[in-house]
């Protein structure tokens, strides 16, 4: 089975549960349909573009690290190249324990950040953040960029879904503060 029928598959097999939430949820009453049903379109959305994208595409490039686009490191394709010609092992490449504790790294802080101070500060300043330090952005763009997310994720969850979201554990500190 080539790798391109093989993520056809995989994609093929996401999209029938994101159906399946879909029409399972239509069954809810109003306001337990409210996460559900949207999460599940944009679910459907999303892996039918993911479903295009990789089937007009070239296969070379659909080979994405994720934990190098995570880490921003890069690698060489001439060793990976010359090894798999000589017949032998791949050698995991130098670093690579490194980059997945980054990795590691930056998953824990965000949730950390989130138990911290909630979860809109913490996409604005993790957002702004990575944006700077990978080098994606200056910080004013870095800022805009994650002053944008932040407020859409604001408005989808807060004002249009009506949730409530956690504030995080110095909520209380901020409320002393704006008491002084």
């Amino acid at each position: 089975m080539s790798r391109r029928l093989q993520e056809n598959v995989v994609v093929l097999l996401l999209l029938v549960f994101f159906v399946a939430i879909l029409v399972a949820s239509l069954g809810y009453g109003p306001r337990a349909r409210l996460v559900p049903v949207p999460i599940s379109i944009l679910g459907i959305v999303l892996v039918l573009f993911q479903l295009a994208w990789q089937n007009f595409r070239a296969a070379d490039e659909l080979n994405i690290d994720l934990l190098e686009v995570l880490t921003a490191r890069g690698h060489n394709p001439d060793a990976e190249a010359g090894s798999s010609r000589t017949g032998q092992a791949k050698a995991p490449p130098s670093g690579e324990g490194r980059r997945i504790a980054i990795a590691f790294g930056m998953v824990a802080l965000f949730v950390a950040m989130i138990l911290a101070i909630g979860p809109i500060p913490t996409i604005f300043l993790f957002t702004c953040a990575y944006f700077t330090l990978s080098g994606h952005y200056p910080l004013g763009k870095a800022a805009l960029y994650a002053a944008l997310f932040a407020a859409a994720t604001f408005l989808v969850f807060v004002q249009i879904l009506q949730l409530q979201l956690y504030n995080g554990y110095l909520e209380p500190v901020a409320e002393f503060l704006r008491r002084l």
